[in-house]
């Protein structure tokens, strides 16, 4: 089976509705409409040009060509991560690129060797979706968590402090800022995933369902997806979190505020 291509009629009507949106932010003069004409035009011309490149990619299906992609997927997506998070790029970028790599690393080991087998893993068909879908929707929990982090620990240096004046290790008091930080960055995926298959269907699997393909294959890339990248946004805010505080700290344990913007 093949699904029913959309039109570029089809498309200019879907680009056409953002007038409702549009008309909305302007009622309420929210300030949105410019960054959000910017964001989609962008992500349009973006998606665009990415068709095009991996039309050729797919094509060529070199490993060497397909993991290079994956890593320019990795740092784009450090230089947000850090950018978001409030973070300057000299001191903290290398840290949470690195914990990316950690992620996907990981998580392409995983696919690779039980999943689906190492050579479809080195194919542009299987690993620039797979690990894209992974890298890309660990962005926000990762943010979220970074942030969450680097800020409660710096508006709270005094709680900190008073921690290590009780006779607590550096890892001891900054547990509390750790553990508040998980909750922030992960609570709301673990609430979502909960009603999937009962309230939404994922983007992949409503994907693979209209370009036709069975259903119950659908769940089961879709199953594997979701835990996969809960996974890696776990790995990457720990992984992170334990590389940044490296920075963070000086030798006796005191914050370096001036790092942080």
């Amino acid at each position: 089976m093949s699904g029913t291509d959309i039109t570029y009629i089809g498309l200019a009507a879907s680009v056409i509705s953002l007038i409702i949106p549009v008309f909305i932010l302007y009622r309420y003069k929210t300030g949105l409409i410019k960054p959000m004409l910017i964001s989609f035009a962008r992500m349009i011309l973006q998606l665009f040009i990415v068709g095009i490149y991996l039309k050729y990619i797919f094509e060529l299906d070199s490993a060497l060509l397909n993991f290079l992609w994956v890593f320019v997927m990795i740092v784009a997506a450090g230089f947000s991560v850090a950018k978001r998070s409030n973070l300057r790029y000299k001191h903290f970028l290398v840290p949470i690129i690195v914990s990316i790599l950690v992620n996907t690393s990981v998580n392409m080991a995983i696919y690779a060797l039980f999943i689906l087998n190492p050579a479809d893993m080195s194919s542009a068909r299987y690993l620039i979706p797979i690990m894209g879908m992974v890298i890309g929707n660990t962005l926000s929990s990762s943010i979220v968590g970074i942030r969450n982090y680097i800020q409660n620990i710096t508006k709270n240096s005094d709680i900190y402090n008073f921690y290590l004046m009780a006779g607590a290790s550096t890892e001891e008091a900054e547990e509390p800022f750790i553990t508040d930080a998980m909750r922030e960055a992960f609570n709301p995926y673990i609430a979502s995933t909960a009603v999937i298959g009962l309230i939404w269907l994922p983007g992949m699997m409503t994907g693979q369902i209209l370009g036709g393909s069975e259903p119950l294959h659908a769940i089961k890339y879709q199953i594997s997806i979701i835990i996969t990248i809960f996974v890696g946004s776990v790995i990457t805010v720990f992984t992170a979190i334990k590389l940044l505080r490296k920075l963070i700290f000086d030798d006796f344990g005191n914050i370096k505020k001036e790092l942080i913007n």
